[in-house]
Formats: C-alpha cells, structure tokens, sequence
C-alpha cells in the first residue's frame, strides 16, 4: 500500500529525503547531493497495526552516512 500526501489537488507519494552536506571543498558550481525513498505501508486487516518502509534504502543510508563526516 502507497502511503500519500493528501494536498489539495494532486496526490504525491509520501517521500523521505535525505540531503547530504556541502563538501568542505567543491568547484565553482557544485550541486546538493541527496536522496530519496518512496514510503510505503503494510497494515494488518485484523488489528490495524501498522508498518512503513522505505525503497532505496542503500542510497539513502549511503546520504545519511556522509552527513556523518
């Protein structure tokens, strides 16, 4: 199941994103590197527990680790 935003006129995916920090030395022109996953839910039909996941998760654990330094 594809979890969404309800905005008022298009629908989107809930997305996770995570933006990776500026090097301490880049050119003249450098852009924000990031990533990003689609959410998704599984709910049980009986008790209505709930779980989100995240596709990408390679990449966007590989974002999350250089926010580390």
């Amino acid at each position: 199941m594809e979890v969404r935003d309800r905005g008022e006129h298009n629908p989107q995916p809930l997305r996770v994103h995570v933006t990776e920090p500026e090097p301490a030395k880049h050119g003249f022109i450098w852009f924000q590197g990031g990533s990003d996953g689609v959410v998704r839910a599984w709910i049980c039909a009986s008790c209505g527990y709930t779980e989100l996941y995240t596709d990408n998760l390679a990449a966007l654990y590989e974002s999350y680790r250089k926010t580390l330094g």
